[in-house]
């Protein structure tokens, strides 16, 4: 079985357009985070702009300055200060808004800019700002009433406005907000923040994957050597089972492999610290009680899962035709349709359930689905559904292969 296995290995490696659709995303994977670092432009303390890593290290210098406990006292500060830039802003509009930071500080000077650029564009500020300011133009007592009154204005609106939550949905998010340690910590995160958006991408590496998959059947179909090998005992017991066996350990190396290498881009600029702060350094509005580092991890498990889910799809329309070309286009296509589908109210929540819809909303979007009095979050029904799809579609791939009939 053992060598069975490694030869079915060796032939999807040999597909050369899945191996070509694979490098390709791990290399896009790769590229766009480290393009992502060499992009930058931002601000340093003397109000020079800068870019790549030195932006880094300006974003770093920030994030630094405003570490430690949001305490009520704490915040009302920080919110005293957003505020005297506001006013100060304002009684130079409109040339004031228009103008880059160093020209801000060629007009007015170092203190005007420190006082008011330098506020107003930090992104602190800016959300810490936009979540304590409650529907009545005031300020919340603190960041976790701040927090929950948004929360309740959310779950009040619904999902995008369409999709009103029942009580038992609002009843979920309520007992996430109420597990989010109070006063939260913030500090410098920035590596685990960026690996947390850009595993919103990982969905590319599950439909190269797919690519690489698409021919584990049908090439037995193609080449026709179905006809040799399903007569046998050993074609219709053990090779359909090393097909699967191999696929599955294929889709997890690879999909490692793409995950390490992301990452090890990533932390290379951004460093390891502050995985053990509150995923909310990512964004306020997010109800999830996990550290950031937790999150990031939880996502790339989670596609895990995915994959697996989709690498049985795959394996299923395999084993049911001829080509191998409906089996790469199918899943490739629910990736799209995921990844468009969400920008389309009507559609939004059931392109959730695709791969790439799913890896952008996960462990940060308010998404939830209930029957009944049961409701679940986006991530434990993604969990679900492709854990059910690896369960359900390899024997079903198995058995569609062994009832295969050959001329």
């Amino acid at each position: 079985m053992g060598s069975l296995i490694r030869f079915e290995l060796r032939k999807i490696l040999n597909n050369r357009a899945g191996m070509v659709a694979c490098a390709l995303a791990l290399v896009m994977l790769v590229g766009i985070t480290v393009l992502d670092v060499f992009t930058t432009e931002t601000y340093d303390q003397s109000g020079r702009t800068c870019a790549g890593l030195e932006a880094l290290d300006a974003y770093r210098a920030r994030q630094e300055s405003h570490a430690g406990n949001l305490d009520a006292a704490r915040v009302a500060a920080d919110l005293t200060i957003y505020d005297r830039a506001s006013e100060l802003a304002k009684s130079e509009e409109p040339a004031y808004s228009s103008m880059s930071s160093e020209q801000v500080l060629d007009v007015y000077g170092f203190e005007f800019w420190r006082d008011t650029y330098a506020v107003l564009q930090d992104t602190y500020f800016r959300r810490l700002h936009q979540v304590m300011l409650t529907s009545d133009e005031t300020y919340a007592k603190d960041l976790g009433q701040g927090m929950a009154a948004r929360a309740n204005l959310d779950l009040d609106h619904g999902f995008r406005g369409r999709y009103s939550y029942s009580p038992s949905e609002r009843a979920l998010w309520q007992e996430k907000l109420a597990g989010i340690e109070s006063p939260l910590e913030w500090g410098y995160a920035d590596g685990w923040v960026s690996a947390f958006n850009w595993t919103t991408f990982l969905g590319f590496a599950v439909a190269a994957l797919c690519v690489a998959l698409s021919g584990v059947f049908s090439s037995e179909y193609q080449n026709r050597t179905d006809s040799i090998v399903l007569p046998t005992k050993l074609g219709k017991r053990a090779l359909p089972r090393a097909k699967v066996v191999a696929s599955l350990v294929f889709t997890t190396v690879y999909w490692w492999i793409v995950v390490a290498a992301m990452m090890g881009g990533i932390f290379a600029f951004f460093g390891t610290e502050g995985a053990s702060l509150p995923v909310q350094v990512a964004g306020f509005t997010n109800l999830y009680p996990l550290t950031i580092g937790k999150a990031t991890l939880l996502r790339c498990v989670l596609g895990y899962v995915v994959a697996l889910g989709m690498a049985a799809l795959t394996l299923l329309l395999s084993s049911k035709v001829r080509s191998a070309v409906v089996p790469a286009i199918v899943p490739v296509s629910l990736m799209l349709l995921g990844l468009v589908g969400i920008f389309f109210n009507p559609t939004a929540k059931l392109a959730g359930l695709l791969p790439l819809g799913g890896m952008t909303w996960s462990y940060m979007q308010t998404v939830s689905y209930a029957v009944g009095p049961l409701a679940l979050d986006l991530p434990k029904v993604l969990l679900l559904l492709y854990g059910a799809m690896l369960l359900a579609l390899t024997p079903l791939a198995m058995r569609a292969f062994t009832r295969h009939q050959v001329a």
